[in-house]
């Protein structure tokens, strides 16, 4: 786990997966690009060799993990898992069974409550952050938020490039760029909503506290999969 907390060598995997990945199955579906796959996977090899043999033989690497740190695990699985959703949507418009921009959505509501529910279920048996002020001698393992971090990045690819897609499909051609401006809006007051549901942390238990965010999730997804003939309708989709 220590590599993962790392920024070096989580970079050197990153090179080396996507090293992997252009050598045997190309770049979004494409023909395989083996030359430069072969360069990136050597030269991850490379970087994660030195790593290693650097703790080896003692000098001073990263083990301090703060919380600051989870941050990058987003943008990580962003990049990996952007050509592997792209791949995954494209094999099923091949097989004509790849779901319409709002049932894209909708999926990914569902899928953030999922993410939601592993810290839910990683938070059972844990007190209320009022209960201990921010110390505790409970240990938990980092592969909760980690997983809930891979799951809402999932969840993130679904539903974020599907909503501009459907914004631009169904506003007139004149309002095209406003209404994409107001979406990206809905995105920052969806942001500014998740900032004030951080100050009931103190105030509830965890397992409420996450519940609630199911909850929202869960009824989003209700809403969005009520109106769908409509939605499919207005995009040409039905």
């Amino acid at each position: 786990w220590t590599m993962l907390f790392n920024l070096i060598p989580l970079l050197c995997l990153i090179v080396f997966l996507y090293g992997v990945y252009l050598s045997t199955i190309g770049l979004l579906g494409g023909k395989p690009n083996k030359k430069t796959g072969i360069i990136l996977t050597v030269l991850g090899i490379i970087g994660l060799a030195a790593y290693y043999l650097t703790n080896v033989s003692g000098i001073e690497v990263m083990t301090k993990i703060t919380p600051q740190i989870f941050q990058q695990f987003n943008p990580m699985f962003i990049i990996i898992l952007t050509p592997l959703t792209v791949a995954l949507f494209a094999y099923l418009a091949q097989k004509g069974k790849e779901p319409s921009a709002p049932r894209k959505i909708g999926i990914g509501m569902i899928l953030a409550a999922i993410g939601f529910v592993v810290l839910l279920i990683g938070s059972i048996g844990l007190p209320a952050p009022s209960e201990i002020s921010g110390v505790s001698d409970r240990l938990v393992s980092p592969s909760w938020l980690i997983g809930t971090y891979f799951v809402l990045t999932v969840a993130e690819l679904f539903l974020s490039p599907m909503g501009l897609s459907f914004v631009s499909k169904v506003a007139p051609p004149q309002y095209s760029g406003l209404m994409q401006g107001g979406w990206l809006a809905a995105t920052a007051i969806g942001n500014l909503l998740v900032g004030v549901m951080g100050t009931f942390w103190d105030k509830m238990s965890l397992l409420a506290f996450w519940g609630v965010l199911i909850a929202c999730c869960i009824l989003s997804a209700v809403f969005i999969f009520s109106i769908m003939k409509r939605l499919e309708k207005a995009t040409g989709d039905a």
